[in-house]
């Protein structure tokens, strides 16, 4: 392996221990007999001194090298000596042969512990120590056994052309046993039901079952770090420190320190895979910009980090999107692999593994091939699932929609708890009262970020909607029924409850924002700006559930909202999704007159609409769609394109497209090469697009300012790191980006204040902030932006023009 001895300095400086050298003054004695000295100060004065000797590696014939034993002997009787009788003494090698049956004996004798790599660089969990205790690693092993796993199909990261490959599981287990020799950060998404937790639970197994059977050989493998939601148990804020300190103190046996664990991910002794977190990727800009930028930037490093995530994201976080800069957009690097539906081969598989007689599988297949829409539905596992057990249980399986097959089931649910178990007695409720409380719970749960419910917060709303004239017995039984109902699961920590599926606290979640939208008292802009911190407007499954059961007169007030322009930011793009998916009339928009300038428009979906003639200017449009629309005449200039998508036809003759601001299209298939994207919207839009270029320097400088403001105008942060400030898209004869960094940050110019002790630039404020928004927003170049411009840019008689 790689030098064991800077292997074990490193290892033991990252856990605050300072390094020396002894060597036995001895005649003969060589550098292999040295000894590293480890001391550390610790609490009360007290010390942690402790001797480490590095074996050197066997030679070809199996044995360490010829007067090795006796010279380590001598050097360790005469080192101990200096050193209190209580400090440990440890030998560390490669492996166990050539080391003599007398040398091992004798440093057993001499309390002097020979540790091999998979030993010392390692901290065992109090699973494996102590079997019985309680612990999220036990639990996610006791599902994946529990499971019969098939395969999940997926885009692999190099595919932008709608390629399929077979089973991400077999595709990641491959990954994952190979040495790695470079940092990658793996992320897998997909919507909700399509199996994503399911497949983490599968791949921890198998990895962490590899991981024993190798150290059990004492061989050298990573083991295998899950962090889950879990390990935020009682943590009031969202932190990726909190997480990791948790998970240390819960599940490792000798806890080590953050520095250490960083250590042994960087170093590829651990490798780190994480689920069901997309609040705290969302919430805490750190995970990506601190956290993650330095395991994969660190010197040498092989950090390997599995995150399992929605598509929001990716496409909403600027954090994320930072962070994809830092990586260079380096596919070697940062792989985003995105989970596909089921086909029929996976569909019969399932049938087969969870129906006893294969007529009645064929006969589940026949009925699905014979519906477009059950057959659509039933190739995401969730909904596959449902319709089988509808199947089994003789019910119709002729639904219109993901919609009407949630809500059947609910429905289902409560009818079979009233009916058949008689769990609940409806006369102890007040009218719609059991609805009612359902519906809340399921809102407080979406707007708690999935994570749960108070079990007692849960028993109040129940106590509200029952009969005030019930008995004190009649009340608290009836109120432990609800917490009974199949819709419900354990929660991720002690007196929480959760939803048996999040699509099921959608459904029930979207009929109580429904309520809301529609009584009188509430405003559509307040519901909006509040579903805006949850929705996922790449699959906005909980509009879609609120969109179809919203009345005529809500449509019309929602339309209200949006021509009065009292929405903003992501407000704005949940309201106007939720409008196109209630109204389908083409020309809906022009007839509303909405604005779309300057607005927040990522992932907003625009299909078989009339927008023509519509202004996008200056909007953000990455990751939105257009779909079969018209776009004749459209003005997209200041307008940022980035995975922005043009499916089936769509007509943009005559569209202006400000290219300076395309990054990447998708139309069909991906593309960031600009003369490609040129030449692309010449064609679409029958105008040739000049080929001049603006300033690059000026590009770099508005690409800069673009890291802390949205092209809206409206702010992204106030501070960022420096290594996420220098990386990201370059233009071909600008100044090197350190330079427009530097520069922005003297004093005359004070766009950039200088760094501070995490070397984080903090952008300007007051005036100098309102140069900044202007240049980005509409390209308009202040004189001391133009001269900060003049400074830097290298080439000779260029007018330092934006456009």
């Amino acid at each position: 392996m790689e030098n064991l001895k800077l292997l074990v300095e490193g290892y033991l400086k990252s856990d605050g221990f300072r390094i020396s050298s002894e060597k036995s003054g001895r005649p003969g004695a060589n550098e292999e007999s040295s000894c590293l000295v480890a001391d550390k100060l610790m609490f009360g004065g007290e010390r942690d001194t402790r001797l480490y000797w590095i074996a050197p590696p066997v030679t070809a014939s199996g044995k360490l090298p010829g007067g090795y034993e006796h010279m380590l002997q001598n050097n360790i009787l005469a080192t101990r000596s200096k050193y209190p009788a209580e400090a440990q003494a440890f030998v560390i090698a490669s492996s166990r042969e050539g080391f003599s049956r007398n040398l091992q004996q004798e440093l057993s004798r001499s309390r002097v512990k020979l540790r091999v790599p998979s030993q010392f660089f390692d901290t065992p969990f109090k699973s494996e120590e102590t079997p019985r205790v309680t612990s999220a690693i036990k639990d996610i092993r006791s599902r994946a056994n529990s499971q019969k796993r098939i395969e999940q199909p997926f885009d692999p990261p190099e595919a932008m052309s709608g390629e399929i490959a077979e089973d991400i599981f077999v595709q990641l287990r491959k990954e994952l046993k190979v040495k790695p020799t470079a940092p990658t950060v793996r992320i897998i998404v997909g919507r909700a039901g399509i199996g994503k937790s399911f497949l983490f639970d599968s791949l921890f197994k198998d990895l962490y079952e590899d991981f024993l059977s190798k150290k059990n050989k004492q061989q050298i493998w990573p083991r295998p770090i899950p962090l889950l939601p879990e390990y935020l148990k009682g943590s009031t804020h969202l932190r990726t420190e909190t997480l990791i300190d948790n998970f240390i103190r819960t599940d490792v046996a000798s806890p080590v320190g953050r520095k250490t664990f960083d250590w042994l991910l960087v170093n590829g002794f651990a490798t780190l895979l994480l689920d069901g977190l997309d609040e705290l990727y969302a919430g805490d800009a750190e995970f990506f910009e601190d956290f993650l930028a330095e395991l994969i930037t660190a010197p040498s490093t092989k950090a390997q980090i599995t995150i399992w995530c929605r598509d929001s994201v990716l496409t909403t976080s600027d954090a994320f999107a930072e962070f994809q800069e830092i990586c260079g957009n380096d596919p070697d690097i940062l792989k985003i692999y995105r989970l596909s539906e089921w086909e029929r081969p996976h569909k019969k598989k399932f049938a087969k593994e969870n129906i006893e007689l294969r007529n009645s599988a064929e006969e589940f297949l026949a009925v699905l091939d014979g519906n477009e829409t059950i057959k659509s539905l039933s190739g995401l596992p969730f909904y596959c699932e449902l319709l089988l057990k509808q199947f089994q249980s003789g019910s119709s399986l002729n639904f219109t929609d993901d919609i009407e097959l949630l809500n059947k089931v609910i429905d289902q649910m409560v009818d079979r708890e009233i009916k058949e178990k008689r769990l609940l007695d409806m006369r102890s409720f007040e009218e719609d009262g059991l609805n009612e409380w359902m519906e809340s719970i399921a809102r407080d749960y979406i707007e708690n970020g999935y994570s749960g419910i108070n079990s007692e917060h849960a028993k109040e709303y129940g106590e509200l909607v029952l009969d005030p004239d019930l008995d004190t017995e009649t009340m608290q039984s009836t109120v432990m029924g609800l917490l009974q109902f199949p819709l419900f699961r354990e929660g991720k920590e002690t007196g929480l409850i959760g939803f048996a599926h999040e699509l099921i606290a959608e459904a029930l979640a979207a009929r109580a924002y429904l309520r809301s939208l529609q009584s009188s008292q509430t405003k559509i802009y307040e519901t909006c700006d509040l579903l805006a911190q949850y929705i996922d407007l790449e699959n906005p499954m909980l509009l879609r559930f609120i969109a179809k059961g919203l009345s005529d007169e809500a449509i019309k007030l929602l339309r209200k909202e949006i021509q009065e322009k009292k929405l903003e930011g992501r407000g704005f793009a949940v309201a106007l999704s939720l409008l196109l998916l209630a109204d389908p009339r083409k020309d809906l928009l022009k007839n509303i007159d909405a604005t779309l300038e300057n607005r927040n428009l990522v992932s907003v979906r625009f299909e078989d609409r009339d927008l023509s003639n519509i202004s996008f200017c200056s909007s953000d449009l990455s990751h939105a769609s257009f779909v079969n629309c018209n776009l004749q005449n459209a003005d997209f200039r200041g307008s940022l394109f980035n995975r922005t998508k043009f499916e089936k036809k769509n007509d943009l003759t005559r569209a202006q497209i400000d290219l300076n601001r395309v990054q990447s299209i998708i139309a069909p298939k991906y593309e960031d090469n600009m003369e490609k994207i040129r030449d692309w919207f010449s064609t679409a839009t029958g105008t040739a697009e000049s080929p001049d270029e603006p300033c690059p320097t000026a590009l770099s400088i508005e690409h800069l300012f673009l890291k802390y403001i949205h092209p809206n105008g409206s702010a992204r942060r106030d501070k960022l790191k420096y290594i996420a400030l220098k990386k990201g898209k370059r233009f071909d004869g600008s100044a090197p980006i350190e330079d427009c960094i530097e520069t922005a940050a003297q004093h005359s110019y004070r766009y950039l204040q200088r760094p501070d002790d995490r070397e984080r630039y903090r952008r300007a404020e007051g005036d100098k902030y309102a140069e900044m928004v202007a240049f980005v927003q509409h390209g308009t170049i202040s004189d001391s932006i133009a001269r900060l411009i003049a400074e830097l840019c290298p080439r000779r008689g260029c007018r330092h023009q934006l456009h």
